[in-house]
């Protein structure tokens, strides 16, 4: 009997670590715009653009190459979204 409650007790102590994060089930909010974000061309001209996901936003650029650019200075590429969707909304 001691040994059925204790491994209930891990159980329950193992789903909710399971269930406790579920941020990572969280799709990322989708990206607004059809242009690069780092070079500002029209987004699959060059082929199928690279899409990664920053802090919960999805982020498209031309190619794989051009994250680094993003990586380098993400702020500045969040401001330049930021801008961007305000500007939509107009």
């Amino acid at each position: 009997m001691k040994n059925k409650v204790i491994l209930t007790g891990i159980l329950l102590l193992l789903s909710f670590a399971v269930f406790a994060d579920d941020s990572k089930t969280t799709p990322p909010k989708p990206y607004p715009l059809k242009t690069c974000l780092v070079c500002g061309m029209t987004l699959g001209d060059m082929g199928k653009p690279f899409a990664f996901e920053y802090k919960g936003q999805e982020i498209k650029v031309c190619d794989k190459s051009e994250k680094s650019a993003f990586d380098k200075n993400p702020d500045k590429y969040m401001k330049k979204l930021a801008d961007a969707v305000a500007k939509l909304k107009k």
